[in-house]
C-alpha cells in the first residue's frame, strides 16, 4: 500500500498574511541571487587588468556560472520533487550560494575566480525554479500567477536594478573584492529568515509514484511547447541586454548617457510588466497574455528597425521589445510547466523549463546572434528579435490554457 511522505506540516491551507510573507521573503532572497549573478559583468573593468586576464577568459568565467546555473536549473528542483524538503534545499542552497559570492571575492587568479563562479552557478541556478515552486504549492490556484508575479517583479526585476547602483559603487568606494563580500553576506540572513519563518510546502510523493522525469513530462503537451517558448524568451532577453547597448551607441548612435538611460528605461518597464502580465493572465489566461506581450514586443522590434535615425523611436521601441520577456517570463518557466505537469514532478517541470532556456537561450543563441552581427552589421540585431517573437507567438498557438478561473468558466459556459 502507498505511503505518503511526511511533509511535518498541517492540512490546513496557509493564510493570506503568510503568503504575503512568503511571497516577499522569497521574492528578496531570489533578488539577492540575481543581484549577485550580474556582479562579476560589472566588476570586470576592476578584476580584469588585477588579474591579468583577456576578453577569452572574462568569457569563459561568465560562461561557467551559466553551466552551473543551467544544471541546477533542473537538478534542485529535482531533488525537491523527490525528498520533499524543498525548504531545506532552498536554505542550504542560499547558504552555499553566499559563501561562493564570499569566495569570490577571495580569488587569486583567474583559475580560483573560475572555481568560485562555478560553484555560485550551481548555488544559484535551482533557486528561482524552487522557489516559484513553494510559492505555487503555497497560494489558491486562482492567485497563482499573482504570487509568482510578484515574487518575479521583486526578484527578477526590481531588485537587481539596485545592481550598478550598489555593486560598482562598493567597488569603487572599497574595492571589488569587498563588492562581492557586501553581495555575498545578505544570504545568510534570508538563509537564517527563511529557515524560521516558511514552512516545508506539500508534498505529494508516494510509494506508487511513476519513476522517471524527462520521458514523462515531454509527453505532456504543454511542456514541449513551454520549454521551446522559454529558449526563444532567454534568446530575446540575452540578445537585447547583450548587444542592445551596442546596438543603440554604434547603430543608432547614442552617447553613453542616452544609452545608460534607455537599458535602465527596460529594467523599470520589467518592473511593471513582470507583475502584470501574470496577474492579468489569472483573469484572462496564460496564452493570450503571454501572445500579447510578444506581439507588442514585435511592435518595439519593428521600430528599432525601421528607426530612420530617429534616436527618440529607437529609445522608445527598445523599452516596448523588453516588454515581452518581463511579461512573460514566470509565465513560461514557472506557471504553465507546473500547471500542467503532473503534481508530482511540478518541480522538475519549472526547473527543466528553466534549465533548457538557460542553455539554450542564454549560452548557444547569444553566440549564434553575435556571429551574424559580425557577418551582417548589428543593424540585424532588431529583426533577430523582431523574427523570435514572431515563432513565440507561432508557438503559443500549441498551448492549452492552464488558468484556474478561465477553465472554470468554460467548464459552466
Amino acid at each position: 500500500m502507498a505511503t505518503a511522505v511526511d511533509t511535518g506540516m498541517s492540512a490546513a491551507a496557509p493564510s493570506a498574511r503568510y503568503q504575503a510573507l512568503l511571497v516577499g521573503l522569497l521574492g528578496v532572497n531570489i533578488g539577492i541571487v540575481f543581484l549577485d549573478r550580474t556582479a562579476f559583468g560589472l566588476l570586470a573593468p576592476m578584476i580584469q587588468p588585477e588579474f591579468g586576464l583577456d576578453n577569452a577568459q572574462v568569457g569563459m568565467i561568465t560562461g561557467v556560472l551559466a553551466i552551473g546555473w543551467a544544471i541546477s536549473s533542473f537538478a534542485l528542483p529535482r531533488a525537491a520533487d523527490i525528498t520533499g524538503k524543498a525548504k531545506l534545499l532552498l536554505v542550504c542552497a542560499t547558504v552555499v550560494f553566499s559563501l561562493a559570492s564570499i569566495s569570490s571575492g577571495l580569488a587569486l587568479g583567474f583559475l580560483t575566480m573560475m572555481a568560485a563562479r562555478l560553484l555560485m552557478g550551481f548555488a544559484e541556478g535551482g533557486l528561482p525554479p524552487l522557489t516559484f515552486h513553494i510559492v505555487t504549492s503555497e497560494v489558491p490556484p486562482e492567485r497563482r500567477g499573482l504570487a509568482v508575479g510578484m515574487t518575479s517583479t521583486i526578484g527578477l526585476q526590481a531588485i537587481p536594478l539596485l545592481g550598478p547602483l550598489v555593486i560598482v559603487g562598493v567597488g569603487t568606494a572599497w574595492g571589488w573584492r569587498e563588492a562581492f563580500w557586501v553581495a555575498g553576506v545578505p544570504g545568510l540572513v534570508m538563509a537564517a529568515l527563511i529557515w524560521f519563518l516558511i514552512r516545508n510546502p506539500p508534498h505529494e510523493r508516494t510509494d506508487d509514484t511513476p519513476k522517471g522525469a524527462i520521458g514523462p513530462l515531454l509527453k505532456v503537451r504543454n511542456i514541449r511547447f513551454s520549454v521551446l517558448l522559454a529558449a526563444l524568451n532567454m534568446t530575446c532577453y540575452a540578445s537585447l541586454l547583450g548587444f542592445g547597448p551596442l546596438y543603440l551607441v554604434n547603430v543608432a548612435g547614442m552617447d553613453n548617457v542616452t544609452m545608460g538611460a534607455a537599458v535602465t528605461g527596460v529594467g523599470v518597464v520589467g518592473v511593471v510588466c513582470a507583475f502584470i502580465g501574470p496577474m492579468l493572465s489569472d483573469r484572462y489566461g496564460r496564452k493570450p497574455v503571454i501572445f500579447g506581450a510578444y506581439a507588442i514586443a514585435i511592435v518595439g522590434a519593428l521600430m528599432m528597425a525601421l528607426s530612420n535615425g530617429s534616436q527618440s523611436m529607437v529609445f522608445a521601441g527598445t523599452l516596448i521589445a523588453g516588454a515581452g520577456g518581463a511579461g512573460t517570463g514566470a509565465l513560461i518557466m514557472a506557471i504553465i510547466p507546473g500547471e500542467s505537469a503532473p503534481s508530482h514532478l511540478r518541480g522538475t517541470a519549472m526547473g527543466f523549463n528553466a534549465g533548457v532556456g538557460e542553455i539554450l537561450g542564454a549560452g548557444l543563441m547569444p553566440v549564434v546572434v553575435g556571429m551574424a552581427a559580425d557577418r551582417f552589421g548589428l543593424g540585424i540585431l532588431p529583426w533577430i528579435l523582431a523574427g523570435a517573437g514572431a515563432l513565440f507567438c507561432l508557438l503559443t498557438l500549441g498551448l492549452k490554457e492552464t488558468a484556474p478561473a478561465v477553465l472554470a468558466r468554460r467548464a459552466s459556459a
